[in-house]
């Protein structure tokens, strides 16, 4: 009796992996129990963590952890479901070693510490799950009378996330770019393979994405408040609120075409690329950028571990975490060390030969760094500012609102000088330097920014009365509405039910990591749902993971020789990417009108699936002409 009270959770955790290597649905919830709870179970109670910081850093470090490890366990024996599998077993095994040295197990009241959590604590995080989810139901993968809907804030980006994990979970791995075919996939795609990973071990699942981007939001919304607890729990609740909701004023737009009567859903969207309204609230981002959902958590975390520069094992832990995060979102591995940076430069007076403890463990993102990825170049460079920012007094009190103005206003108070100066940090970063291939990538810094952001206008505001923090917070959070409202009444259709079928069928019946050829587009059902490769994609997918302008234009323009040029430039794109098979779909009969025709009369292209104008070629290496 006394051992099972002991090792009670290690039983259960060994049944759950036991019975997963034969029920998929219990599969599906060991998964998400292992990815989301054991690594950070069993590394919380060797760090002096607070249970605000627990809270956080259980899922934050759980996911970091067991995606690292399958990946390397991957490498060494395949990408399979019995590797993930097994993974879980060696990480129970690891929770048992800790029981019996520490000696004493994790009961559930002594972790969740519910009694020191106050209800309106709960409401909040229970509302932003709630929302998040809600709206993302309504974005992401659902059906209606025309087909499969991937809509508002989720249109554009969702189907390269799709074809990454698709893909990884048919024969993908180590991967290449799935969009972009032959190329090493340098991409921080390891939010992507943490949602492969828990597919994987179910079978095909798209409709994963939106829990488990609900998911992500609620842990974003915990390593705020973790951050923002010291000040005071009604600085953290409303912290957490502005650093999910928040943004600036925008929300204009919306109230002005209510107003003149001009409103539609499909077209009063917030954001304005290169505009006045230019820079996307932090909320649409939750909903789309999937990286963020770690990056943003991993580096609020990092954040308030610096907060204590005496405290090594805090340290080296948030060393740990940024080290980890890397192939994550490689901009928050950069912020957390302009985060530490700041920190030193607080702390030079006093400066301690512990404080570069923080950088021994961030060498675990030393593999990914050296084994390539996006060039990254440090150069002096106003573009942002000419490109987006024309008026940046302006642009930036427009796009950051009232909480961007209270965190100025903090400066006139002494205290909290890490915060303050990581916000100026990052915030100064697009304004002077270029570290992305892609300018507009750049943004991403101002997100970063928000995290300070919110907690020193939340700090300013927890000491105001009730109804100037209820009217300021109103007021931040309006574009958020905006932003839901975009997303639940559109309903852009990525696949009809036809496209759907032949994606499935792609699934079935052709081999792992063939290359199509299909238009250059955002999405293509061989892809996002098919999960094999295809020659080139959405330009700005390869353009921003690293890949030179001029090599995308010039697949671009073999695309285009394939479909309307003759038999032996096929024939030559053909070789040049190893093609073995040939789509047309709607895309390519709007842009190619005549390609049914050029393809029906080459001799070594077969047709092997037909279904009203949507056609598969597979193609005969073995008669193509010379």
């Amino acid at each position: 009796m006394a051992f099972v009270q002991k090792y009670w959770l290690f039983i259960v955790l060994l049944l759950l992996t036991a019975v997963s290597f034969v029920s998929g649905y219990v599969a599906l919830f060991t998964a998400l129990v292992f990815t989301f709870l054991v690594p950070g179970l069993i590394a919380y109670r060797f760090f002096n963590l607070k249970s605000h910081e627990i809270w956080a850093f259980v899922p934050i470090f759980s996911v970091l952890v067991s995606v690292q490890l399958v990946y390397y366990l991957s490498l060494a024996f395949g990408y399979s479901r019995d590797t993930i599998l097994f993974s879980f077993l060696a990480l129970t095994v690891i929770y048992a070693l800790v029981i019996y040295k520490k000696g004493e197990p994790i009961k559930p009241q002594k972790f969740l510490k519910l009694t020191k959590i106050k209800k309106t604590s709960l409401l909040v995080f229970a509302v932003i799950f709630l929302i998040s989810f809600a709206v993302l139901y309504k974005s992401i993968w659902y059906g209606n009378q025309y087909g499969i809907v991937l809509t508002g804030s989720n249109w554009q980006d969702t189907p390269l996330h799709y074809e990454i994990i698709e893909s990884l979970n048919n024969g993908n791995f180590p991967p290449q770019m799935p969009n972009f075919s032959g190329e090493k996939l340098t991409y921080h795609y390891f939010v992507d393979f943490h949602t492969a990973i828990v597919e994987k071990v179910y079978g095909y699942l798209p409709t994963l994405l939106p829990v488990l981007n609900a998911l992500f939001i609620v842990v974003f919304a915990l390593s705020i408040y973790a951050l923002a607890r010291p000040y005071g729990r009604r600085t953290a609740i409303i912290a957490t609120v502005l650093a999910v909701f928040g943004w600036g004023l925008s929300y204009f737009g919306l109230f002005s075409a209510l107003i003149n009567g001009q409103f539609d859903s499909t077209k009063n969207y917030i954001y304005q690329y290169g505009e006045t309204f230019g820079l996307p609230s932090v909320f649409d981002n939750l909903l789309q950028q999937r990286p963020l959902l770690i990056g943003l958590p991993a580096f609020a975390l990092v954040l308030a571990l610096l907060r204590n520069m005496d405290d090594r094992n805090r340290l080296i832990l948030a060393g740990v975490v940024t080290g980890l995060v890397f192939q994550f979102h490689n901009v928050a591995f950069f912020c957390c060390y302009v985060a530490f940076a700041v920190c030193v430069l607080f702390n030079l007076k006093r400066f301690k030969f512990s404080y570069l403890y923080f950088l021994v463990p961030t060498v675990f993102a030393l593999p990914f760094i050296l084994s390539g990825g996006p060039p990254f170049t440090v150069a002096l460079s106003a573009v942002w500012i000419a490109n987006f920012a024309k008026n940046p007094f302006l642009y930036y009190f427009l796009n950051l609102g009232v909480p961007f103005v209270l965190a100025i206003v903090s400066f006139f108070k002494a205290g909290n000088e890490y915060l303050k100066g990581t916000f100026l940090a990052l915030f100064l970063i697009p304004n002077i330097l270029l570290l992305t291939p892609n300018p507009w990538d750049m943004y991403k810094f101002f997100i970063f920014t928000w995290v300070p952001i919110a907690v020193l206008s939340g700090i300013v505001l927890a000491k105001r009365r009730k109804i100037v923090v209820l009217t300021l917070v109103l007021l931040s959070i309006m574009t958020s509405a905006s932003v839901i409202i975009y997303n639940v009444e559109t309903n852009y259709t990525a696949a009809s039910w036809s496209e759907y079928q032949l994606g499935t069928w792609v699934r079935d019946n052709t081999p792992e990591r063939s290359v199509f050829l299909t238009y250059y587009s955002i999405d293509a059902p061989t892809g996002f749902i098919g999960g094999r490769l295809r020659v080139s994609s959405y330009v700005n997918w390869p353009y921003g993971h690293g890949v030179p302008l001029e090599e995308v234009w010039q697949r671009e323009h073999d695309v285009d020789a394939a479909y309307n040029g003759t038999e032996t430039r096929l024939a030559a794109v053909v070789r040049a990417y190893n093609v073995s098979y040939v789509y047309v779909g709607v895309e390519e009969l709007n842009n190619y009108p005549g390609c049914i025709a050029h393809f029906d009369g080459v001799g070594w292209l077969t047709q092997v699936y037909v279904d009203g104008n949507l056609r598969i070629y597979r193609v005969d290496w073995a008669h193509m002409s010379t």
